[in-house]
């Protein structure tokens, strides 16, 4: 498994946790949405946000799509996931 498989699934799993602490019956699953990006679901149902392959960056989503521009995070610092349990954080 390469770098950016590992930093994913390691960072998937400390969202989960995240999301499990506020919702019980939510599970997020990766969909690969084209060459650039991955889109995270809640269920399937919603964009729980997306992940830039080229640099491990933490998108909002601005459809069920596209992702917002400006990082939220990145999936390669540990503790700065850029999430919260409903997606990815505002920009303040």
């Amino acid at each position: 498994m390469d770098k950016f498989n590992r930093a994913l699934n390691d960072w998937l799993n400390r969202c989960q946790l995240i999301v499990n602490n506020e919702r019980s019956s939510c599970k997020l699953t990766i969909e690969p949405q084209g060459r650039k990006y991955i889109r995270i679901t809640n269920n399937g149902g919603s964009v729980f946000c997306f992940i830039d392959k080229s640099n491990g960056d933490v998108l909002m989503a601005a459809t069920w799509k596209a992702p917002a521009k400006h990082a939220r995070g990145n999936i390669y610092f540990v503790g700065q996931e850029g999430v919260n349990a409903y997606g990815a954080n505002y920009l303040k």
